[in-house]
């Protein structure tokens, strides 16, 4: 006896190759249908009444006015086909689907991160048509005007407030990079702070030509605008003018100089011979239990080279109050305190990808990829030892000191 399947029956013994494209047309109509129907909702709310609903005499004078031709819109599940409602009567657009809209924000956004990751521009077209659709709206200029968000969410960065944070610790450094132009290197001014729970927050990224106390001041003052309170202790390395122009932000802030910078400017005025025995009494000067005993082992380091190598002695005598101010605070925290480490760190994959882009040209641009690059890592930033014991160094609610 012959014996006949229901649809879904049949549907569901076809091949797997098939099965596949069955479903995967599936839900690319299910969210057709949704999508349309979100965008008559969206006419039914500005017209404030329903569909067939008669207009009250208080109601808006705006009538439908039927769809525009059907039209494929990119999506990140591949394309979908939508008609967009028209209204007359009244001012109407759209905000679901603007009208030249030939993609969704999701699908921008997933450009811009998978041009983050490492994708070359010349490979995103034959790269996202599988996922897009032979259709989707994708040329060279894709990625530019896709990338145009990048700078929109740095703006919206560098306005955000500050008044919220409880900073105990700061870092600040200038970072180079080998993007843009070859006859040139770009300086970023990085600000890196961390509040009472131990939590990191990247404060500033802003391009400047030089490490200069003029930029410094300048960025500090933003900060100083947007309401960012002094920190317990400023971490940074050896430039004059960035010490300045924190002083002149954040009177008596205590201040540590990086170890590592420090320890790299001594090796270099002594023979190649010397400098490894050089680092290994300058890693155990920086890592002595007690300040009496590092300064004294400094000073007797520094008297073994006045003989021979006096720009060395020199160079280890220069600034040495500011080696030790990491004393003053919990031993946990030392690790995190002796350098502007948790700056490189954090930089140094962002360095590695942001070389290999040679179309930085400008420093707005350069800015917001190295915004995007720090914030996608910034959920695998790890809290500094020792935050329990950080609470007592908040300091008071006191603002920083405003450019006049």
């Amino acid at each position: 006896m012959k014996q006949s399947y229901p649809t879904k029956l049949r549907f569901a013994k076809a091949g797997p190759e098939q099965l596949q494209m069955q479903l995967e047309d599936l839900c690319r109509l299910k969210a057709s249908e949704l999508f349309q129907a979100a965008l008559e909702v969206e006419v039914d709310e500005a017209l404030e009444r329903l569909r067939y609903e008669r207009r009250s005499g208080a109601g808006k004078t705006g009538y439908r006015d039927g769809h525009d031709r059907p039209r494929s819109i990119a999506s990140n599940r591949g394309p979908i086909i939508v008609a967009r409602p028209r209204v007359r009567g009244i001012p109407f657009v759209s905000e679901i689907l603007p009208k030249h809209r030939r993609k969704l924000e999701n699908v921008d956004r997933s450009l811009t991160a998978m041009w983050l990751d490492g994708l070359a521009t010349r490979d995103f077209e034959g790269t996202l048509r599988a996922f897009l659709g032979a259709d989707a709206p994708l040329s060279a200029a894709t990625i530019t005007r896709t990338n145009q968000l990048l700078c929109k969410a740095l703006d919206a960065w560098n306005a955000r407030r500050l008044d919220d944070l409880e900073l105990v610790f700061t870092w600040a450094d200038g970072i180079y990079l080998g993007a843009g132009p070859d006859d040139e290197r770009r300086v970023f001014l990085v600000v890196l702070g961390a509040d009472r729970l131990g939590e990191k927050h990247l404060l500033a990224i802003r391009e400047a030509m030089s490490e200069s106390e003029a930029a410094w001041e300048e960025l500090f003052a933003d900060l100083a605008k947007r309401g960012l309170r002094a920190p317990a202790l400023l971490v940074a390395d050896g430039a004059h003018g960035l010490w300045a122009a924190a002083q002149k932000a954040w009177p008596g802030v205590a201040e540590q100089r990086c170890w590592i910078h420090k320890m790299r400017n001594v090796e270099e005025k002594l023979p190649t011979k010397l400098q490894p025995a050089a680092h290994k009494a300058l890693t155990d000067i920086m890592y002595a239990e007690r300040e009496p005993e590092a300064r004294r082992k400094l000073e007797q380091l520094a008297k073994s080279y006045e003989r021979g190598y006096p720009k060395a002695a020199k160079c280890l005598r220069d600034d040495v109050d500011r080696m030790f101010a990491y004393y003053r605070f919990p031993h946990a925290s030392w690790v995190h305190l002796r350098s502007t480490n948790p700056i490189e760190s954090i930089f140094s994959p962002i360095r590695n990808r942001a070389d290999a882009m040679k179309r930085l040209r400008t420093g707005r641009f350069a800015t917001a990829v190295l915004l995007a690059l720090a914030t996608k890592l910034s959920k695998s930033w790890r809290r500094l030892r020792g935050y329990r014991d950080l609470y007592e160094l908040v300091p008071k609610p006191i603002a920083l000191k405003r450019a006049a």
